[in-house]
């Protein structure tokens, strides 16, 4: 019995000893040295490659790759298919790269397919849109509670400044997706607060496809012929509500905030068919959700020196922030975004 007491007691000390350490074991090589070059990092997201994510999303990425001297690489399906995000999630995590980043806003499903891979001791991340349920290290991208409320303060001031004391919002996202579901509460949340006879009257599905958005916001404009404002959520919606509205005659009649869709969907402010499109700062999530990987997998950083898988030193959530694209600052974004033309 002794032995065996010495022999859990030696095993222990080897065990203390590799999760302690005085600093982290990364330190000794420099951020970009040759000798990660080989360490890839893999981005992967439903309709990878919708042109918001071409534009903007892989900037950041390949701002993160040449700063870092590290590969980084897109995959996931380039339709809606949560099924194909799902296998491709399981097996780009099965090729054990140094991290992973799950565009996680699609689906909570994908909570499960992130589990298995820090299972697995793959470092993953969440980005645009939280899997709040699941083990991922960090969440770092926008917080749609808080983008909701934004269109919220922005429907009552455009409401009043058209002199409207009441009105009816009609709101187009991806019903099911947790992030969504925050943003349309933050939306009606800021109306109750700043414009209460402001009211949601219909929220419609988007499919991530314009051609759906225009068909449901078609439906919202003929069953509230009350209508005087829509908002848009996803990428989707805003050039499908605009549509809709022309269609109906009711151009000037009806607000619309919309999401972002691209560089020049923001000439439907200057022509007065849009008041406020809303940015995610998409560069800001993406570089630094690689760097966070980064970080972790080459052991950059530790909390009371233990061990990064035993104590997770990321931070637990990180909003990277938003643009808000109005009348008085469109001129200055679109200056400023010639190059993603």
């Amino acid at each position: 019995m002794k032995k065996l007491i010495l022999c859990t007691a030696a095993t222990l000390a080897i065990m203390a000893t590799a999760a302690f350490s005085d600093e982290p074991t990364g330190l000794n090589v420099p951020i970009g040295d040759a000798s990660r070059a080989d360490q890839e990092y893999v981005w992967i997201s439903n309709a990878s490659n919708l042109p918001l994510f071409v534009e903007r999303v892989y900037p950041g990425l390949d701002a993160a790759k040449k700063a870092l001297n590290v590969k980084v690489r897109i995959s996931g399906p380039s339709s809606v298919d949560l099924a194909a995000f799902i296998t491709t999630v399981d097996a780009e995590c099965t090729k054990n790269p140094a991290g992973v980043i799950v565009v996680g806003g699609w689906d909570d499903a994908l909570a499960a397919e992130v589990d298995k891979c820090i299972d697995k001791k793959v470092p993953t991340i969440v980005t645009d849109g939280d899997l709040p349920t699941s083990k991922r290290l960090t969440y770092l991208g926008t917080n749609w509670y808080n983008l909701g409320y934004k269109h919220g303060e922005y429907q009552c001031r455009y409401h009043e400044e058209a002199g409207l004391k009441a009105g009816e919002v009609g709101t187009i996202s991806y019903l099911a997706a947790g992030n969504f579901i925050l943003a349309r509460q933050g939306l009606k949340d800021a109306l109750v607060k700043n414009c209460p006879d402001v009211k949601v009257v219909a929220d419609e599905e988007s499919g991530t496809n314009v051609e759906q958005v225009a068909a449901n916001t078609a439906a919202i404009i003929q069953g509230h012929p009350n209508l005087t404002a829509m908002v848009g959520f996803d990428s989707e919606a805003g050039p499908g509500i605009v549509r809709a509205v022309a269609e109906s005659g009711k151009q000037g009649k009806i607000i619309i905030t919309s999401n972002e869709a691209g560089r020049d969907f923001m000439n439907s402010i200057k022509d007065g068919t849009v008041k406020m499109i809303n940015m995610e700062k998409y560069e800001t999530m993406d570089f630094f959700g690689v760097f966070y990987l980064y970080a972790f997998h080459n052991d950059l950083v530790r909390n009371l020196g233990m061990d990064h898988w035993l104590q997770n030193p990321l931070p637990a959530v990180g909003d990277s922030g938003l643009i808000f694209v109005t009348s008085e600052n469109v001129d200055t974004i679109l200056e400023a975004t010639k190059g993603a033309q």
